[in-house]
């Protein structure tokens, strides 16, 4: 076979080529066009059959007859749109709704449906079944409980959300009794060779064991001292969703603070906060100085909620942790408590020698009118008064609040402020803060204003350290 016979059948296998990626591309085009033509179809027919659903329903739920209500559901009881449009009814309705809906799933046999589909070789089919029980809470319990031990977590996951609805003591016992298991579960088989455990999910189980309400508070205390740590979790995140604790269940917390659990400790100061416990104060200080940072971090945060003045020596401690979080939490803390740490705040603005603990200061300073304060006490009558505000603004426009007095100068109507305003600005080397110089300097309407800003920029000055880094920063 010659070179040009070669040339010549490349060319046909490339034309070939050619030609079935165009067909396919041409049959994928019109898969997709039909795909998308018969979703929308089965879309349309859905909301259909949901509109005549909800319609059914609401007659349904005001009396309408079984027999004209099963003419309107088109397939069957069982069919999804309209579990779906009974299920909506029954999770957003007032006690009233529910008991209708409730009463319509009696009558249209749901409990033995769902108990049947509840043993479902199929997960999804145990899970919709688990969820459904928990709303006919009623009579549910006991397949409730079995489901709890579900190979699938999410059959597990529905029904502990189920059980925590549910006001039957059973409930309550079957939760506690998921909840010691986690503490005499064997260690994986990885370890020991013992076959793997089915996890809990706790976070759901501590939601659960909340929605049971007061009466699951005392049970759980003494798992507060469970050798799990998992359990000891979950026992402080229940008792942080408590809205008025006994003073038990503060003892309690206030000993899971020196919990040898890094994660209890957090959790556990993260509740005194959300209890608003203030007898914590001296305990959640020295949580402050905990080794891992965020047990300091939900510490802090406690400390704000509490809003307790005892509290400001310490969280000004933390302004200066390796920790951005924490810093920002303590300084977030020391503003929410308001006017009784701005002196502390202002106080350690000059003591401190950490440059970042300043910023930090003066950043939350700015979510206050303190500021705006020291600017309109520059004139005051006292010249001692005027003097530290002038020194207060200086040392905020070094670490950050630049802006506030620049904004200051080009509006506020008092000559008098706006001259003690050049003279501030006087020392910064900021571009902003030159230009600002130069625009009082030819359009301030006080002359004693514009000879000062004048002055201030013809001034021979040496450009400190201080200066420039306040400069680069700016």
């Amino acid at each position: 076979m010659n070179r040009l016979t070669l040339l010549q059948h490349w060319y046909a296998a490339a034309g070939w080529a050619l030609v079935l990626s165009g067909l396919i591309a041409a049959g994928s085009a019109a898969l997709a066009v039909a795909r998308r033509a018969v979703r929308r179809r089965v879309l349309r027919r859905r909301d259909a059959r949901r509109a005549a659903y909800a319609a059914a329903l609401d007659e349904g739920l005001s009396g309408l007859p079984d027999h004209d209500l099963s003419s309107v559901i088109l397939r069957s009881e069982m069919d999804e749109t309209w579990l779906a449009c009974v299920a909506e009814r029954f999770d957003a309705g007032d006690d009233a709704t529910r008991a209708r809906v409730a009463s319509l799933c009696e009558r249209l046999r749901y409990l033995e449906r769902f108990r049947a589909r509840s043993w479902s070789w199929r997960a999804a089919q145990r899970e919709q079944a688990s969820r459904w029980l928990g709303r006919l809470a009623e009579h549910g319990v006991s397949d409730l409980v079995r489901l709890m031990n579900d190979p699938s977590i999410r059959v597990r996951s529905a029904a502990i959300v189920a059980l925590g609805g549910v006001n039957d003591p059973r409930a309550l016992s079957a939760l506690l009794r998921a909840l010691d298991a986690v503490a005499s579960t064997p260690s994986p088989w990885w370890r020991i060779g013992e076959p793997p455990r089915r996890s809990m999910p706790m976070i759901l189980l501590a939601q659960a064991l909340t929605a049971q309400g007061p009466k699951a508070i005392f049970p759980l205390l003494s798992r507060l001292r469970s050798p799990s740590s998992a359990v000891r979790l979950a026992v402080a995140e229940v008792f942080s969703r408590v809205p008025a604790p006994h003073s038990r269940v503060r003892a309690a917390l206030l000993g899971a603070l020196a919990d040898e659990d890094p994660e209890v400790r957090a959790r556990s100061a993260k509740a005194l906060g959300l209890v608003g416990y203030t007898g914590a104060i001296v305990p959640l200080v020295r949580a402050l100085s905990d080794p891992l940072w965020f047990v300091r971090l939900h510490a802090a945060r406690a400390l704000g909620l509490l809003g307790h003045p005892r509290a400001i020596p310490g969280l000004l401690g933390v302004l200066t942790d390796e920790w951005w979080q924490v810093r920002a939490a303590a300084a977030h803390a020391l503003r929410r408590l308001g006017e009784p740490a701005v002196p502390a705040l202002t106080d350690y603005l000059f003591s401190s020698r950490d440059r970042y603990a300043k910023e930090q200061i003066v950043e939350e300073l700015q979510r206050t009118s303190f500021l705006h304060e020291q600017i309109e006490a520059l004139d005051a009558v006292q010249s001692g008064a005027a003097f530290a505000a002038l020194r207060l603004l200086r040392e905020a426009a070094l670490h950050g609040a630049v802006q506030i007095a620049l904004n200051a100068l080009r509006h506020h109507p008092r000559p008098a402020v706006r001259r003690r305003l050049v003279t501030m600005l006087a020392a910064l080397d900021a571009h902003q803060v030159i230009g600002a110089l130069h625009e009082a300097a030819e359009r301030d309407p006080d002359p004693g204003v514009r000879e000062a800003a004048a002055r201030a920029l013809t001034g021979s000055r040496s450009r400190s350290p201080l200066r420039a880094v306040t400069g680069h920063a700016a």
